[in-house]
């Protein structure tokens, strides 16, 4: 029949790209979340700086995130532009944030209908690559058709890049989770369009803390304000009550355990106890911190230990480092913001 190859041994059963990509859409992401899966891959790039800018026009609202990373000639591109570029079972560099090889599709098309990515490294000409999600379904082929021609974008979107040596730059037009068909003059819709641009902020400002602070510190630029980092175990305040760090091993895997009891509010400033309960709040914020390659997944969660969130509690964080290769041991999630620990580590972790 139509669309299906005759073999004796097997039917290739190629998914239909308009399907698929719609499917692709509910894996589960909010826009924090999803940018930041895109933040991880500018960092596993060597950014120094990265750039959102989240724009109100109504049904015409776009975001945009910028990095200078090494960015990509017009093949890598391609290759990234696919769904599944790299097997989560392949081996990766020290840096590399990512596993599944779904992160930047997948995060993208979650919050928008129309992923254009335009890049250049510092001895390739810019290459531009789009995934429009109306066009594909328009065709009615089936087909995975990304669109590569140059004049999709307005001469103005690409002097963004063009003051670069290298970098990356993602467009999200077509926001149909965040917008919809708002107009321009919507003030409630524009209300929830900055609500969330704050809680992007906040997010980003927890999750890559560590990534903001120190020696080789990156920067996230938000709407043209730079992102303080949030730290939770407020290691710079003299009262904070560091434990003593262990290393646990499950099969082949280290995993470092550092405890930190959090000083009592009567022992801080008023401002250092408001910013140290977090952007959902003391109790909240309790339990264990999981970090990949000092990228936070998990910001307080008692893991399942048969704890329950109580105030008695609130003052307890405990920071958990794993290793990239950790991932399958720890099921994290496609959106890298889930982890169970191994059976072998619940007892010490309990402890």
């Amino acid at each position: 029949s139509e669309g299906w190859t005759v073999s004796a041994e097997y039917d290739l059963a190629n998914p239909g790209a308009a399907e698929l990509l719609e499917s692709l859409r509910a894996f589960g992401y909010d826009l924090p979340t999803a940018l930041a899966d895109i933040i991880d891959n500018s960092i596993s790039a060597e950014a120094r700086n990265i750039w959102i800018d989240m724009q109100w026009h109504g049904q015409g609202s776009r975001v945009l995130i910028r990095d200078d990373g090494r960015g990509m000639a017009e093949d890598e591109l391609r290759q990234a532009m696919k769904p599944g570029s790299l097997s989560p079972l392949a081996t990766r560099a020290p840096n590399d944030l990512g596993r599944f090889g779904l992160g930047m599709k997948t995060a993208s098309i979650s919050q928008c209908r129309c992923l254009t990515v335009l890049s250049k490294t510092k001895a390739s000409v810019p290459a531009l690559r789009r995934w429009d999600l109306d066009y594909i379904a328009s065709t009615g082929t089936g087909e995975w058709r990304l669109l590569k021609k140059m004049d999709l974008l307005t001469a103005e979107d690409h002097d963004l890049l063009a003051q670069q040596n290298s970098g990356t730059i993602l467009f999200w037009d077509q926001l149909d989770t965040l917008v919809g068909g708002a107009g321009n003059d919507d003030e409630v819709a524009q209300k929830h369009f900055r609500e969330r641009a704050d809680a992007v902020k906040h997010h980003l400002s927890m999750v890559f803390h560590r990534f903001l602070k120190g020696r080789g510190a990156i920067k996230i630029h938000m709407n043209g304000r730079e992102i303080e980092p949030w730290d939770p175990f407020l290691e710079d305040v003299d009262f904070t009550d560091p434990q003593t760090a262990e290393t646990l091993v499950a099969g082949d895997e280290k995993v470092e355990v550092k405890p930190f009891i959090l000083p009592h509010h009567s022992r801080i400033t008023p401002d250092q106890h408001q910013a140290a309960a977090g952007p959902k709040g003391w109790n909240a914020h309790q339990g264990f911190y999981i970090y990949r390659n000092r990228r936070l997944l998990v910001a307080g969660d008692w893991l399942g230990l048969g704890m329950q969130k109580e105030e008695h509690f609130k003052l307890a964080r405990i920071r958990i480092d794993l290793a990239k290769s950790a991932d399958l041991q720890w099921q994290i999630d496609v959106k890298k913001s889930r982890a169970r620990p191994p059976a072998a580590l619940r007892r010490d972790l309990l402890r």
